[in-house]
């Protein structure tokens, strides 16, 4: 059983993010991007593969919907969990993330505190309770 896990959050508000992981911060290796441009350089040949994304759908120059796109069509990233994080509720949106693949869809909250609970429950739930695959090296893909 894995005992750290590594978790892109690609999000332009790190700070409140990064806040809301430090709770077990010894069992987390964050590595961030502040918009989808710093994902998509990378994308072929990652030097760090998450166990969980979280991605924010509002972000400059890239859209989060762009980033998810890209994410579920390569061979690094398509077995990794997508957990949309984001402002928005809108219902297209929500159809639209789920459409290209994403996994879950979590409306962000305006407090800190309850995003402080998000992250708690997204620890919770995709760390502890939910099975997810084996975290790949950039040698197991073909």
């Amino acid at each position: 059983m894995k005992t750290t896990f590594n978790v892109l959050i690609v999000d332009d508000d790190q700070m409140l993010i990064k806040a809301a992981f430090e709770k077990d911060s010894a069992k987390f290796n964050l590595q961030f991007a502040t918009d989808g441009t710093d994902v998509l350089e990378n994308i072929e040949s990652p030097q760090f593969l998450p166990d969980l994304v979280l991605l924010d759908l509002n972000m400059p120059r890239i859209h989060g919907f762009e980033v998810l796109k890209h994410l579920k069509s390569s061979a690094f990233y398509r077995h990794i969990p997508i957990v949309i994080l984001t402002t928005s509720g809108a219902e297209e949106d929500i159809n639209r993330t789920y459409e290209l693949g994403a996994n879950s869809f979590l409306t962000k909250p305006i407090s800190q505190q309850a995003l402080v609970n998000i992250a708690e429950q997204i620890r919770l739930y995709w760390f502890e309770l939910a099975k997810t695959p084996t975290r790949r090296t950039n040698r197991d893909i073909p």
